[in-house]
């Protein structure tokens, strides 16, 4: 198993001259999970091809996330189907997504979400972009009950 959490790009990110990762399908998630947890949406939209079915209904849900709750995002790699294959242009992603929202209007709600989610992610000029997203309800807002 690979565990790509906030924590996992943190280690990168810091420090006067460390590189940034190389762009792969897990350093993608990771950046995703800390976009998501920093209310980041045109960082989070990175991850996201444009030509998707329900870009605008997750722009919008990153949006109303940002703006409406405190998020902290963590994202695991379960399994991998091109794992091995290090030149494969498409990776099909079984995640375990989990997500605390915490309202901003209302420090006492938090709602907690834990998701399989399937993912397939491509390789376009040399980024990574999530092609598919299923169910893509793990992004929308939170439920005030």
């Amino acid at each position: 198993m690979r565990t790509i959490a906030l924590s996992f790009l943190l280690l990168f990110s810091g420090g006067t001259g460390s590189a940034a990762p190389a762009d792969t399908p897990y350093t993608r998630m990771a950046k995703l999970a800390t976009y998501i947890s920093g209310g980041d949406t045109v960082g989070a939209l990175e991850a996201f091809d444009k030509s998707l079915t329900n870009y605008g209904r997750i722009s919008e849900d990153l949006a109303a996330l940002a703006t409406q709750s405190e998020v902290l995002c963590s994202i695991e790699v379960v399994t991998d189907k091109e794992a091995d294959d290090a030149k494969a242009d498409v990776h099909h992603l079984d995640l375990d997504w989990y997500m605390t929202l915490t309202s901003r209007a209302d420090p006492g709600l938090t709602e907690s979400r834990r998701v399989r989610v399937a993912v397939t992610i491509a390789r376009f000029n040399a980024k990574w972009r999530i092609t598919a997203l299923t169910p893509d309800s793990i992004l929308a807002p939170i439920t005030i009950k």
